[in-house]
């Protein structure tokens, strides 16, 4: 199979390459195959809008609702609990909120950038009882906590922003 020189939509271009580099793998014997194998679980999926929260008319703040949400888990069979928060900031709220209301026994562990190294690795360590994990979404891609039953998603994240006007980087929280 040849690509011709005449020209062409980069979608066709780009699929007669792809046409073209599946016909060369299968004529070759000697291509690897690169599988990567995984397990799937069943998820569950809960929605609780901080607004339909409560009965009052205000609706509750993101901490509030993070500690409702692990009193409800609380009472669902064991295992550690992931919190994905936005920031910094927010990790140190809903620590302190937390540590003031859980059971004694409940490992409320922070996970961002700025902690050491050790502080860091805590995460990874063996452990008794429930822990709490308050991270920031880069938890959710690049590593995988042992012993997480249960998410707690706030919905929001830091996006790396760009203003081409201002020439400025900003890293506004917003909904995701």
């Amino acid at each position: 199979a040849r690509i011709s020189d005449a020209p062409e939509s980069r979608r066709a271009q780009a699929f007669r390459l792809r046409a073209w580099a599946v016909a060369d793998q299968e004529a070759s014997a000697e291509s690897t195959v690169i599988e990567v194998s995984g397990r799937t679980f069943p998820v569950e999926i809960r929605y609780r809008p901080l607004d339909e929260m409560t009965d009052d008319s205000e609706p509750l703040d993101q901490v509030t609702g993070i500690v409702h949400a692990v009193d409800e888990l609380s009472r669902e069979a064991p295992g550690d609990v992931l919190v994905f928060l936005s920031g910094e900031r927010e990790i140190r709220d809903a620590a302190e909120a937390l540590q003031a209301h859980v059971r004694p026994g409940t490992e409320i562990l922070p996970l961002y950038a700025r902690l050491s190294s050790a502080e860091q690795h805590r995460v990874f360590a063996p452990h008794t009882g429930r822990r709490i994990v308050l991270s920031t979404n880069v938890a959710e891609t690049s590593l995988t906590v042992p012993g997480i039953r249960y998410v707690i998603d706030t919905g929001t994240a830091r996006i790396s922003r760009y203003n081409q006007r201002t020439k400025v980087q900003r890293l506004p929280i917003e909904r995701i």
